[in-house]
């Protein structure tokens, strides 16, 4: 048996999020013609598109599988079926099964207490004086016992400034992600869940990760199947998002995109060509659209709108 192609996942990203639209009710004449430029473009759209598309019936095949109700749940169907067409694509029910794990993270995130939307920043309500904000697309349950102060992170990222705890005797604070126990043992550290793991960056304090390993202010490290490595610097520019802002500083243009998508819907990407420039400056998080503009006056770029959520740029 031949050996499946190997995609680039933003190639992936696109089959999955055209393959969540089209399965709407709504899809329009004007989305279905898009996608088949889209389709028609390269070898590798169509490639992918098999993919999703054989993942897609492997998870409708499965008896029981709780993937099954966030498929047919409408509210949330496209969100949900993009992301466990992603979390599958790494090639048929070998992949599904390695990414069962990534899946029950979804779902489990898709029940959370608390949840913000894409584009949204939340503060996370909390019984003590500890304010905490949770960003956009992010999740989060809290559970605060006789014992300890505990949140754990489902979803996204989460940002805390830790509060004086009146009780006694004095609770820790405690965020749990990934089955890994982060123990603040100062002031202000955020929490975001990647691809790869989980990034923890420490701004004021410290934190204690797993019992073993301290983290000291101004610094952020990359936790990954549970084992912290090795510690880099960490930036407050990063944790602006609390101030609805993305602060760029010597930015390749590639991850401010990254960055910026998040916080919109749809699919969002540049030029192969451009993807080195970088880029420096504030840009507001609350509207992306602005954000879109004010980059076409930092660099010599323009703006392409294939669709209201399908943004391209490329050269001037």
């Amino acid at each position: 048996m031949a050996e499946p192609a190997i995609l680039e996942y933003n190639v992936l990203e696109q089959a999955a999020e055209w393959f969540a639209v089209l399965g709407a009710p709504n899809a329009s004449i004007a989305e279905r013609e898009a996608w088949q430029r889209w389709l028609d473009a390269a070898p590798a759209h169509r490639e992918a598109w098999r993919r999703v598309e054989e993942i897609n019936a492997q998870l409708h095949g499965l008896p029981g599988v709780p993937a099954r109700a966030a498929l047919a749940a409408a509210p949330r169907r496209r969100r949900a079926v993009k992301a466990l067409l992603l979390l599958c694509a790494g090639g048929g029910m070998a992949g599904l099964a390695l990414r069962r794990e990534q899946a029950g993270e979804y779902l489990a995130a898709l029940n959370a207490q608390h949840r913000s939307g894409i584009g949204e920043i939340a503060a996370l309500p909390l019984p003590d004086r500890t304010l905490a904000w949770l960003n956009t697309d992010s999740a989060a349950d809290v559970a605060y016992g006789e014992d300890q102060r505990r949140i754990v992170l489902r979803r996204g990222e989460i940002l805390l400034h830790s509060g004086h705890d009146g009780h006694l005797p004095a609770r820790p604070l405690v965020v749990e992600v990934r089955g890994v126990r982060l123990r603040a043992l100062g002031k202000r550290f955020a929490v975001r869940m990647t691809e790869q793991g989980t990034r923890l960056a420490v701004y004021q304090g410290a934190v204690e990760v797993g019992g073993q390993s301290v983290v000291p202010a101004g610094s952020q490290v990359d936790i990954i199947d549970g084992r912290p490595g090795a510690l880099t610097p960490a930036h407050e520019d990063s944790s602006a998002w609390s101030r609805k802002l993305l602060i760029a500083t010597q930015m390749r243009l590639e991850n401010f995109l990254a960055e910026l998508a998040r916080y919109r819907h749809g699919h969002v990407s540049c030029d192969p060509s451009l993807a080195d420039l970088r880029l420096v400056g504030s840009y507001p998080l609350n509207d992306t659209d602005q954000a879109l503009q004010m980059l076409q006056a930092a660099l010599p770029v323009r703006v392409e709108r294939t669709l209201s959520w399908w943004v391209t740029v490329k050269p001037r």
